[in-house]
């Protein structure tokens, strides 16, 4: 780890920045213990006080937990740790959820259609098994809800864009979290998930045969169909 020590005194601002950009550019890593409070206020160069109120605004932020006696570690930013907290917020605001298919559909129109383009031989492959896992849950009366997700984010993982499939990871993280009893139910209904497992073949279709057009299309008209359910769902709730 090397920090360097400045001339006068600085703001805990400035010690929050010089970690922080540590930690973006990979001198320290997640799990990484930073030094001792006393030996890294002398390195700093800044007074214990100052590094604590520093320490404390990186707890905050989430960039590193504090363990009492047992030291600061740069804490591993995961998917998971966004997700939770925002399906707390969704479960609250019923509408959210649709606000939620209207963000996915954007995305996975554009996932789809680079992923036609782009898909490996492999990618095709997992694509084709993730469907056929869930035409096999559902036939079989068992829960589809995880091989769905597969499905799309074997879909994502396939338009070779990074970016793209940490939030498609994360949409359908929220998708399974905050919205559990109606996706239940919208998953449990035989002529739906028959209709939906026959769209994902289709999708597959289109991949395979590197037509960008038809699968954008077939992945739109796909969330629009359980969009369209789960409104009829919650429809019959409010009766």
């Amino acid at each position: 780890m090397n920090i360097t020590r400045k001339k006068r005194t600085r703001l805990y601002r400035d010690i929050v920045a010089q970690i922080r950009q540590l930690i973006q550019d990979g001198s320290l890593a997640p799990g990484d213990q930073l030094l001792p409070e006393r030996q890294l206020a002398e390195k700093l160069g800044v007074s214990r006080s100052a590094l604590r109120e520093a320490l404390t605004a990186l707890d905050s932020m989430g960039m590193i937990d504090i363990t009492p006696g047992g030291g600061a570690y740069i804490r591993k930013i995961g998917v998971e740790s966004l997700i939770e907290p925002l399906a707390a917020i969704m479960l609250k605001e019923k509408e959210s959820v649709y606000e939620l298919l209207e963000a996915r559909k954007i995305i996975e129109v554009q996932v789809a259609g680079l992923a036609a383009l782009r898909a490996s031989k492999t990618e095709l492959y997992q694509i084709k098994e993730a469907a056929t896992e869930m035409h096999n849950d559902v036939i079989n009366n068992r829960d589809a809800g995880e091989s769905d997700l597969n499905f799309h984010l074997a879909i994502a993982r396939a338009s070779q864009n990074g970016v793209l499939y940490n939030i498609m990871e994360m949409l359908s993280g929220l998708m399974r979290e905050a919205y559990v009893p109606s996706r239940n139910e919208l998953l449990r209904d035989p002529v739906h998930t028959q209709v939906w497992c026959q769209q994902n073949f289709q999708i597959y279709e289109a991949i395979k045969n590197k037509d960008p057009e038809a699968a954008s299309r077939l992945i739109r008209e796909h969330i629009n169909t359980a969009e369209e359910r789960l409104r009829l769902i919650d429809d019959g709730e409010a009766e």
